[in-house]
């Protein structure tokens, strides 16, 4: 159970890294929408030394680094990955990513859905913080009142 708090203090603790860098300015990241065959592919451009947080999605997801070299955190208990593009990995539902560009690079998230909306797409695929937190802070509430 002690395993099960320290892993939701670490995710306060990622929030509030989260909240900090917010308040620093911002890095412009160009993203292109491309929306094909019932898949929906998100292209995003980190310029080199970024240091990018992304959001947590519902479900796995297919990433691609199509070019630069990244070093991305993806949880807990979890190596920093270095990763040189191209290259394609999973990260599961929950995740949340942050990265650092070591070069200028190319990232890509693959989503299923026929949907071209974006607004309704981060509905389907993204967590809002707030909703993870709440959930995870319910999920571990009722470990401790099973235990005690």
């Amino acid at each position: 159970m002690m395993n099960e708090i320290a892993i939701f203090k670490n995710q306060l603790s990622l929030k509030d890294l989260e909240d900090e860098l917010l308040k620093q300015e911002q890095v412009e990241i160009p993203t292109t929408h491309n929306f094909m065959g019932g898949v929906y592919v998100r292209e995003i451009f980190i310029p080199k030394d970024t240091l990018i947080i992304g959001k947590r999605h519902r479900h796995e997801t297919c990433n691609m680094l199509l070019s630069g070299k990244l070093s991305i955190y993806m949880g807990k208990d979890l190596p920093v990955k270095h990763l040189v593009g191209p290259c394609i990995f999973p990260s599961e539902s929950g995740a949340k990513k942050m990265g650092y560009s070591h070069t200028d690079a190319i990232f890509v998230n693959v989503h299923p859905t026929k949907e071209t909306d974006l607004d309704k797409i981060e509905a389907e695929f993204i967590i809002p913080e707030e909703e993870y937190l709440k959930t995870q802070e319910i999920t571990e509430i009722k470990k401790i009142e099973k235990a005690g």
